[in-house]
């Protein structure tokens, strides 16, 4: 039986498409340096219990914000990719931008109004508590912010745009939350600054986000009278609805441990445990930026190709993005375990504590990426209530087992590095839950399967030079620290050049290098396969 060569070819350039697009979300995502920069400066400016203090009202900010989006940032890439009349693309973002920005400033208020009863919960030291209930009442207004940003980049996204995006959403965002923090500190004002500095910040990359609205969309479309599809708001209300709770699973997952610890932990060490095991979770979320580069671009494109019954092209793609998301995180994870008390030190000693949540941490990430892409996938093309049902299962799994495990710091080892443990173990095992079942949905409800036998060499190859790598940062261990470094980030870079070159077939290496690396160093590409 021959294959229908348009088929194939169609197929290969939208994988190929889905790497560039990648690519750009990667490199964005490596701009992202500005914010572990920013990490580890406020972390020493301001000290580990404002910072803990900022990550868990953070955190219930954005928790609160996608309450407030209402899933419109998912229905957004369901829907605008499957239909690409104009007029009827600024419709839909018309119907979600009122319906999110509607709900999240009724939340802001409930918020405002209800800071007391809140700040009465959060453990804080003595200075930040006097003023508690101010920075609540101030901060409460990032979330119709942050809902704006969130669903404007996402109507971007769903118009298969990823460069301009990435931009505001990494550069801007961090950029301009690291300038102000830095100013605030220096003018005093050590427990309003990284709120104030935080907020500024969104709200200038808010109006960013609307410029790109205005270039993609047009503004115009969200002030004219359209007229009501009603057909079409039941639908995304159906759809959007549905992918309320899946969304918090995942920022439940990673952020709900840093408020099961700011408020079962009494006191000033509350605040100083979520502050430091919020700086061992960004530190582990480096080794998941290959597979979320990889999902970001997934998504828009598997509802595409969903809508047009391309079945074909959406299982090449989803097998190429789990070969490249599965061999890439293995490197990454080594990296960032052997390194994990240099990179915790740099933001003070006390920060040390932290160093078993980042291994535990960035195993269950490793782990994570052998499922595939699976929840996006299931996002996009699945029946919605699946998504429903994994996510409630994660959440409760990471809810229960982190009220069970942080009060019980003995079980790892005693201290502030045992609650911190329990915590990074809940989240892990929560995480993966969700994962492994929508793994196990997609490949036997839906028929795709992420694996091929094309996994296996990279996977192979991934494993052996991550057991080098950590070979040699183990042998360097002694030398002077900014040397030992050095060489482990070297030996990363190389790592990856290895596996490009010896991991990947040719298809697969030319789709991963740019033009002008392939160029420069020819080298880097796998021998091309000649058949008799």
């Amino acid at each position: 039986m021959s294959s229908d060569p348009s088929s194939s070819s169609q197929s290969g350039s939208r994988s190929a498409f889905m790497v560039r697009g990648a690519r750009l979300a990667l490199m964005g995502r490596a701009g992202a340096l500005v914010e572990v920069l920013s990490l580890f400066l406020f972390a020493q400016m301001y000290g580990s219990e404002t910072y803990g203090l900022f990550l868990v009202l953070w955190f219930i900010v954005q928790t609160l914000s996608i309450f407030s989006d209402f899933g419109m940032t998912l229905a957004l890439q369901r829907f605008v990719p499957a239909d690409e009349d104009k007029v009827n693309a600024g419709r839909i973002l018309k119907y979600a931008l009122s319906i999110s920005l509607g709900i999240s400033c009724v939340v802001a208020l409930i918020m405002t109004l209800s800071a007391p009863a809140l700040a009465s919960l959060l453990n804080a030291n003595e200075r930040d508590s006097l003023q508690l209930v101010g920075i609540i009442r101030i901060y409460a207004w990032a979330i119709p912010v942050w809902c704006l940003i969130d669903v404007t980049t996402a109507a971007i996204r769903a118009r298969r745009v990823f460069g301009p995006e990435i931009k505001v959403r990494v550069f801007y965002e961090q950029g301009f939350r690291l300038l102000f923090g830095v100013v605030f500190y220096y003018l005093g004002y050590l427990s309003y600054g990284l709120f104030i500095s935080h907020l500024i910040g969104l709200i200038f990359t808010a109006g960013f986000a609307l410029r790109l609205i205005d270039r993609y969309y047009g503004l115009y479309h969200l002030f004219t009278k359209t007229g009501r599809d009603k057909a079409l708001v039941r639908q995304m209300l159906t759809f959007a609805s549905s992918m309320v709770l899946p969304n918090l699973a995942r920022k439940w997952h990673s952020g709900l441990p840093l408020l099961v610890l700011n408020i079962m932990i009494p006191g000033a060490q509350g605040a100083e445990a979520a502050g430091i095991y919020g700086v061992a979770r960004k530190l582990a979320s480096f080794i998941n930026v290959f597979r979320e580069s990889l999902e970001y671009v997934l998504a828009p494109l598997a509802s595409e190709k969903n809508s047009s019954h391309d079945k074909g092209s959406l299982l090449s793609m989803f097998q190429l993005a789990t070969r490249l998301s599965v061999s890439l995180v293995i490197p990454a994870a080594t990296l960032i375990i052997f390194y994990r008390s240099e990179l915790m030190r740099q933001s003070g000693s006390e920060f040390l504590a932290g160093s078993l949540a980042v291994m535990i941490l960035a195993s269950g990430r490793m782990f994570e990426a052998a499922s595939g892409p699976c929840t996006s996938i299931l996002a996009m093309i699945g029946k919605y209530r699946l998504p429903l049902i994994n996510a409630i299962i994660g959440i409760s799994l990471t809810a229960t087992l982190a009220i069970w495990l942080v009060p019980q710091p003995e079980l790892f080892g005693g201290g502030i590095a045992g609650h911190m443990a329990g915590a990074a173990l809940a989240a892990v095992i929560g995480i993966n839950a969700t994962s492994i079942l929508a793994h196990l949905e997609v490949r036997f409800l839906h028929d795709l399967q992420p694996y091929s036998r094309s996994i296996l060499q990279p996977w192979f190859v991934s494993i052996l030079i991550s057991a080098l790598l950590a070979i040699v940062i183990t042998l360097a261990a002694d030398l002077w620290r900014p040397l030992h470094f050095a060489i482990g980030l070297t030996g990363f870079i190389a790592s990856l050049a290895l596996l490009v070159r010896f991991g990947f077939q040719r298809d697969d290496a030319e789709m991963i290098l740019p033009n002008k690396l392939k160029n420069k160093y020819p080298f880097l590409l796998p021998p091309e396969t000649t058949s008799d």
